[in-house]
């Protein structure tokens, strides 16, 4: 199945292949969701609210509260990030600054591989924004230098139906600015798995809203927090 297709620029290695996630910063996930599932773009797998606890912004530390949502389209994963607090991340500032959608374009690394990618990005005059771990990987937050220009020319789903390919690709018009590197560690790889299975399964309309982890099954997204969930 084909997917993102190759970025244009080749200066950082990381570049060289295919996304495989969009990262959209929301300020109401519930609502986020809604738009998608409209558009038949389901079901969403919920995490959280979750305390980031090893967590780093700017090379300060904060403990963000945050929920995720996510999706698969084609190949590619679909990510929804709410901030819940005020804690310095990558993800509030992009909301400080008026702004909403598509934030950042994620490639997973293999363990072995993660350092030395890092190291490469870096050495490419990419500048990290944000560190952090839990469900026992790593992620890092990069913002590109000025030369990369936007990250993908089109986008290629693969055998999806042609309003769901079109809704992803109005999403992304304005291109990612932040490149994730996400260490592919077995708990990741499987929530990946449960996404991609969840996504192929689904008949349209059962259960378009589903709990991946937390919080307690009765918690419905925009109710009372019931519990919060610490991952690092």
């Amino acid at each position: 199945m084909e997917r993102l297709s190759k970025p244009i620029d080749a200066d950082i290695p990381l570049l060289e292949k295919s996304a495989d996630q969009l990262g959209y910063v929301v300020p109401d996930l519930e609502q986020a969701i809604k738009s998608w599932i409209d558009q038949g773009i389901g079901p969403w797998l919920t995490v959280g609210p979750v305390v980031v606890t090893d967590n780093k912004y700017l090379e300060r530390p904060s403990r963000p509260l945050i929920m995720f949502g996510f999706c698969q389209v084609g190949g590619v994963q679909l990510e929804l990030i709410q901030p819940l607090d005020n804690e310095p991340s990558s993800w509030r500032a992009f909301l400080a600054a008026g702004r909403s959608g598509l934030q950042h374009c994620g490639f997973c690394v293999e363990p072995h591989d993660y350092q030395r990618s890092v190291a490469q990005t870096k050495a490419c005059g990419a500048t990290i924004q944000q560190m952090m771990s839990f469900s026992g990987a790593r992620f890092t937050y990069f913002s590109l230098p000025a030369r990369a220009g936007p990250l993908m020319e089109r986008i290629r789903l693969g055998e999806v139906a042609p309003e769901k390919a079109n809704a992803v690709r109005n999403s992304i018009a304005g291109g990612c600015e932040i490149v994730e590197l996400i260490e592919f560690q077995p708990r990741i790889r499987e929530m990946f798995a449960k996404v991609t299975q969840a996504a192929a399964t689904w008949d349209g309309k059962a259960r378009p809203v589903r709990h991946l982890i937390g919080p307690v099954a009765k918690a419905a997204i925009g109710s009372h927090l019931l519990r919060t969930m610490r991952f690092r």
